[in-house]
């Protein structure tokens, strides 16, 4: 694109206006980073606290699990199908 005739601006100028546009776009990022961590600390500390059950009831499970792990095995259970059971007892007359 050919430049339009007439005074362009000084190099020092743009190099300043880049510099203050770079400037005013890291201070609105600290603020909006400084404003939004109370932010953050809160939806941690709520997240945390509705954790808290969940876990408990985690480790509860834990525990009974590794009691029925460390006893003696629970007895077998039959599951053969009512006429699979039928059948055999009529093969083994």
């Amino acid at each position: 694109m050919k430049q339009l005739p007439g005074r362009s601006r000084p190099r020092w100028l743009r190099r300043l206006s880049a510099m203050l546009a770079g400037i005013v776009a890291a201070t609105v990022a600290a603020i909006w980073l400084v404003t939004l961590l109370p932010v953050l600390l809160v939806v941690g500390l709520v997240a945390a606290l509705l954790l808290i059950p969940v876990l408990r009831e985690l480790r509860a499970e834990l525990e009974r699990m590794e009691r029925v792990q460390q006893g003696p095995p629970p007895p077998l259970q039959d599951v053969t199908p009512w006429h699979r059971k039928a059948w055999n007892r009529w093969r083994e007359r």
